[in-house]
């Protein structure tokens, strides 16, 4: 720091000062303290100082030790150059000497030839002898004792070729001459490693039974392996490659243990396809056990026999692993039949499981162990699974439903279950059958038991579509009576037609029927059942779209066979609900044609009583409906024409009764109402036919059209005409000015009652 310097900062520091103590003093009080002040000023210089003092020896004495050892330094460089200086007047010295001492040097390299000659002179006189001795013990299962001799006739062989390789001879026989002389080691070394192979080949029983003799095998290759290396790096140093080196004794012992591992699989196939059917189911086991037993005894004897670099446990698993894919590939390529392919997959589900890798014996770690197959073979296995299931579906299902045709024409009514309800074993035999095939995929894994449900989604609904046209409405009247097929008309279509041309065979068609009405139900059910089990759907979530479009399928048959045994009752109604307002109706006494309706509708309500509760209570409402819709009908159809008030009357009157008397049946009948009662059109209509004053007809046809939206303008004209008091012309002028025409009054969906379903006229 120069002076300059020096004076600016005193003049900053006189500043700082000033301003600390400008600071301390600004109120008169504090003048009180000043001396206080001075004295704790006066102690913090002193300790500044006393610091400055200390830092500033220490520096000193730092830089005295520095300059001492510089001095030092400086003298030893001076001597080491006095040293450099006189060993190069050395060497200057003795430049001449390499000429001068060349006799000498041969001299010493024949010396060095010669001195290993002598040193293995005794070897070399005594190797025939080594030989025998070597192979006695080699026969004699002496190994370490064979191997010694091995490594010392191998040893003497190496030195001698090495001292050749530094000094080579001019006479390039001598080489050959040596190597002729020790070519029984070679075989020696040969016949040493084929018993040692045999030792490796019995591993297992060896590490059970002579423990001793596997690790003396181990210690030979591992000796071994130290003599290979140890030429290795002769041959990088010198360039001198010994004879039959590297042996690699280790990889080829590791070889040898593999080879053993896969001729031990295909071993365990002791049968094929020929001799017996669950030959792989055997083969897949006992090669279960055999990994399990042979890794557990790996695990327990032979880790402790083994050098720990070695990880043999670990080899033998990704061994194992290894020779069972090879193994498995082979078996996949001889193309497996339907039973083997889930066996396999069940097999390849279980592989990982505790029964095999995660056997807690093993204590192997499954989720670093690769799958045993590539993901594609397995979807390719999984593949030509589900192509032979759906194949095999189609059958099962096909076979089911000839079975069941056969039943329908015996001469017994079906069976019924606990309840009394009619049915067949259809249902049964298809879900047993599906509920079978889903037990082994799920053994296989849950993807595939999702497939398999898909799958047997699908092929019920291609059933339904199947078995749908045994199920549709029969129209009769539009089909020639000729010799038609099944595959034409459909299985029930079929039964059913020919039941038409003999109405008494088959004998218990209608119990058949309501039989194959209730399968529907059985089939809604065990289709829930599928979804619930096999979906892991909770019971109270509703089902998926795809089985809610089969339930649906199995309630619209359901409906359409409800519809065929109400043709079946009706063929036998239709000639009595014919004569319902015609003259001869009228003027009979009473009402037979409806006395013998209700009657024939309480024969067939026993049969009936065997529907399951839902189809029955529906098939009753449409049975009211459809037998009201015929009686409506017969009042729109102008049958007759009466000729006075007092015939429309005493024809109202009867309607009225014949009404009420089918009310009665179908209430005491039905165990569900039907509200409002579709005989309350038919009590309507009648007011119209016995009103007496034909001024009001206007407002009793709009209270009517009121009522019922859907009603027509040829019915209204019809119930007019009836009357016999309006000629039809005035009767539908009459209706337009009232209530316009058809297309004037559009019906929507809410709007439709029982007179939609009366035909047009």
């Amino acid at each position: 720091m120069n002076a300059q310097e020096f004076g600016n900062a005193e003049i900053d520091a006189i500043e700082a000062a000033s301003k600390r103590v400008e600071n301390m003093l600004k109120r008169p009080d504090q003048l009180e303290r000043v001396e206080q002040i001075r004295r704790r000023e006066a102690r913090k210089k002193a300790s500044v100082e006393a610091r400055l003092k200390t830092a500033m020896q220490s520096q000193l004495d730092g830089v005295r030790t520095g300059l001492t050892q510089l001095q030092s330094a400086l003298a030893t460089i001076k001597e080491v150059r006095s040293w450099v200086k006189e060993v190069d007047s050395k060497y200057v010295e003795c430049a001449e000497l390499s000429s001068k001492l060349g006799e000498v040097k041969e001299v010493a390299n024949r010396h060095s030839q010669l001195a290993a000659a002598v040193e293995n002179l005794k070897h070399i006189f005594t190797v025939p002898e080594n030989v025998k001795k070597t192979e006695r013990f080699i026969e004699e299962e002496k190994l370490l004792l064979a191997h010694k001799g091995l490594m010392e006739l191998e040893s003497s062989r190496d030195d001698l070729l090495y001292e050749l390789h530094k000094h080579p001879s001019e006479n390039p026989s001598d080489d050959y001459l040596l190597k002729n002389y020790f070519a029984d080691v070679d075989q020696l070394s040969d016949q040493l490693f084929k018993h040692i192979k045999v030792v490796l080949q019995r591993l297992l029983n060896c590490a059970r039974e002579n423990p001793a003799l596997l690790v003396t095998a181990l210690r030979i290759i591992e000796r071994e392996e130290r003599i290979d290396k140890k030429m290795s790096d002769r041959e990088k140093m010198a360039g001198f490659h010994a004879p039959g080196r590297p042996k690699e004794w280790r990889k080829r012992a590791l070889s040898e243990m593999k080879k053993v591992a896969l001729v031990r699989f295909e071993g365990s196939q002791l049968e094929d396809r020929t001799e017996d059917k669950m030959w792989l189911v055997r083969h897949l086991e006992l090669v279960r056990q055999n990994a399990v037993g042979d890794l557990t005894t790996v695990k327990h004897l032979c880790v402790p026999c083994f050098p720990p670099d070695y990880y043999i446990f670990q080899y033998f698993i990704n061994m194992y692993q290894d020779c069972l894919a090879t193994h498995l590939q082979d078996i996949i390529n001889a193309e497996l039949e339907h039973n083997e392919i889930i066996s396999l997959l069940t097999w390849l589900t279980e592989y990982e499981g505790s029964s095999m890798l995660g056997d807690p014996n093993l204590a192997i770690d499954v989720s670093k162990i690769p799958p045993l197959l590539p993901n594609q073979d397995v979807d390719n296995l999984q593949q030509q699974y589900m192509r032979t299931l759906t194949t095999n579906i189609q059958t099962w299902m096909s076979n089911a439903l000839d079975t069941d045709v056969k039943d329908w024409h015996r001469d017994t009514e079906p069976e019924s279950d606990g309840e009394g309800f009619f049915r067949t074993q259809l249902p049964v035999i298809i879900f047993q059958m599906i509920e079978q095939n889903l037990q082994v995929s799920n053994q296989i894994s849950k993807d595939l038991t999702t497939k398999v449900v898909l799958l047997c989604v699908e092929e019920l609904q291609a059933f339904v579509e199947t078995y749908r046209s045994v199920c549709v409405e029969f129209k009769f009247e539009h089909m020639e009576f000729r010799s038609l097929s099944a595959t034409e008309i459909g299985i029930i279509r079929d039964y059913k037609f020919k039941h038409l041309q003999d109405r008494s065979e088959p004998k218990f068609y209608f119990q058949y029927m309501v039989a194959i009405v209730n399968n529907f139900h059985s089939f809604n059910d065990f289709t829930r059942q599928l979804e619930r089990k096999h979906l892991g759907l909770p019971a109270e979530e509703e089902g998926t779209t795809i089985f809610h479009g089969l339930m649906d399928s199995f309630n619209r048959l359901a409906g359409d066979c409800m519809g065929d045994l109400l043709n079946e009752m009706f063929m036998d109604l239709e000639p009595h609900l014919i004569q319902l307002l015609t003259r001869p109706w009228f003027q009979i006494h009473g009402s037979p044609a409806i006395d013998t309706v209700c009657i024939t509708i309480e024969d067939y309500y026993r049969d009936f009583l065997h529907l399951r509760k839902d189809f029955f209570g529906k098939l009753l409402q449409e049975l009211e409906v459809r037998v009201i819709t015929a009686y409506l009908k017969a009042l729109v159809d102008r049958r007759m024409t009466f000729k006075s008030y007092e015939e429309r009357k005493a024809a109202a009157e009867k309607i009225a009764r014949e009404a009420e008397q089918m009310e009665r049946l179908f209430e005491r009948l039905s165990p569900v109402k039907s509200d409002p009662s579709p005989t309350e059109a038919i009590l309507t209509l009648t007011e119209v036919v016995k009103l007496m004053d034909t001024s009001l007809i206007s407002l009793e046809i709009s209270t009517l059209v009121h009522k019922y939206p859907d009603i027509r303008n040829d019915h209204l004209c019809n119930l007019l005409v009836l009357r016999g008091d309006i000629t039809a012309a005035d009767a539908r002028q009459t209706i337009v000015e009232t209530i316009g025409e058809d297309n004037e009054r559009p019906i929507n969906q809410n709007q439709k009652t029982i007179f939609s379903s009366l035909p047009q006229k």
